[in-house]
């Protein structure tokens, strides 16, 4: 489990990074807290050693017949100070818990240094642009009955959508193509659970800041009020991406280290409340409540990590060639990374719509970040270690159907299959 002692263990290369970040993460007061509890733990081993003590020195002053009166007294009071002891143990352990689980993984020292997006460099750009500009994709789809917007709109409100025709078949011809290509490589197909317990759900991420994002899954007749609701120990989220499922899969298990690396590819819709992004992408199916996606993950050795990271982007950024969509891959600089990942890389697809390169998938190496928090390790030659985790994307549909249309949309107004989904679909145009 993620530890102070892990802190301390790492504590310059944390400094370090957390510098790097820009990240004002209170590391003193972590540990400054980890001190005061480790104070507070001697100081109750002492009671404890003192309580005892006294207890048998009353036993053998009884047994004499002495007056023990005084002595009772004083063992009531070590008894007091040693519950107001326990009760500030648990308010240190409650705050040091809460901070070790939004600690910030550790970068690695190749990501590169800058403020925000706008500093993440381009290392790859592949692919011959065809459309260097398209209308937008709610207007080519809307002309063909394809999408259904407004009617979702009245059934579940904003950032919801009808796909309809050949458009759904062409989205799981996709989701079914990303399978099938992964499944190839030795990847494990899976349809994880679409919710996920709470405690669950903080392993896989700094749930904190990440809660604005979810959607949890009770009901409100069962809530009688705010102090009841927080109290409530199997609330369940609906899952965001099936990484999180897929991480939490393995948790307080030890993993033969033969077994390694275990390869998923994971299945599953996905559901974000989009909290913060009002305003954003709001027109068509770019950016949305509710969408289907193919996900890989891997489960790792220390040792095999970055060979792991490399597989994981290549094999995204070969889904992409085979449907020939251009693509560049960008590198996560400090400024724009996740709390959880040491190294991530970005692959943007081009959008003619837009006439730039918008997100289609990332690439993360989380390292031990999830492991410790969900106490997943690995036994090899006797000695047990954390798994690393990494996952990249492998297709997010609808948004990945928008670069296929604007990508493949003719000038008569029919949209080219990509070849690799002809066998799927069953045809060669959207006509």
């Amino acid at each position: 489990m993620i530890t102070t002692k892990y802190v301390r263990e790492h504590i310059d290369a944390i400094r370090n990074s957390l510098k790097r970040r820009k990240s004002n993460f209170p590391i003193d007061e972590l540990l400054k807290l980890d001190e005061n509890w480790r104070a507070s733990k001697t100081k109750l081993q002492d009671l404890q050693a003192k309580r005892n003590k006294e207890s048998l020195e009353i036993s053998e002053l009884k047994k004499k017949g002495i007056d023990t009166k005084d002595k009772i007294n004083a063992l009531a009071s070590t008894k007091a100070e040693i519950e107001n002891t326990e009760k500030e143990l648990l308010q240190y352990e409650e705050k040091i818990n809460g901070l070790l689980m939004s600690l910030p993984n550790i970068l690695h020292d190749s990501v590169p240094d800058g403020n925000s997006s706008e500093d993440n460099p381009t290392i790859k750009t592949w692919g011959t642009i065809r459309n260097k500009t398209t209308p937008p994709h709610e207007e080519i789809l809307g002309k063909k009955g394809l999408i259904d917007i407004e009617r979702a709109a009245k059934v579940a409100g904003a950032r919801f959508y009808f796909l309809k025709g050949d458009l759904v078949l062409l989205e799981q011809s996709l989701l079914r193509f990303g399978m099938d290509e992964l499944v190839k490589k030795g990847y494990t197909p899976l349809v994880p659970p679409y919710m996920m317990r709470e405690n669950m759900y903080r392993g896989a991420v700094d749930l904190a800041p990440f809660e604005d994002a979810l959607y949890m899954a009770i009901d409100p007749k069962e809530v009688k009020n705010k102090e009841e609701y927080e109290k409530m120990n199997e609330s369940l989220y609906l899952i965001a991406t099936a990484e999180h499922p897929i991480a939490a899969m393995h948790a307080d298990e030890i993993l033969p280290a033969k077994d390694l690396p275990l390869k998923y590819v994971g299945i599953s819709p996905c559901f974000r409340r989009e909290a913060g992004a009002h305003g954003k992408d709001t027109k068509g199916i770019f950016r949305l409540h509710q969408f289907n996606k193919v996900e890989q993950f891997i489960f790792s050795k220390e040792e095999d990590t970055w060979k792991s990271f490399e597989e994981l982007q290549r094999n995204g950024e070969e889904l992409w060639e085979k449907l020939d969509i251009p693509y560049r891959v960008i590198e996560i600089c400090t400024g724009d990374i996740g709390a959880r990942a040491a190294k991530a890389y970005d692959i943007e697809a081009y959008m003619p719509s837009l006439q730039t390169y918008r997100e289609a998938g990332s690439c993360s190496n989380l390292l031990d970040w999830q492991s410790l928090r969900l106490n997943i390790r690995y036994e090899d030659k006797g000695e047990r270690k954390y798994v690393h985790t990494l996952n990249n994307t492998a297709f997010a549909s609808p948004r990945a159907l928008i670069y296929i249309i604007e990508n493949n949309l003719n000038s008569d107004g029919s949209i080219n299959i990509p070849n690799v989904l002809i066998p799927y679909m069953g045809k060669s145009k959207i006509v």
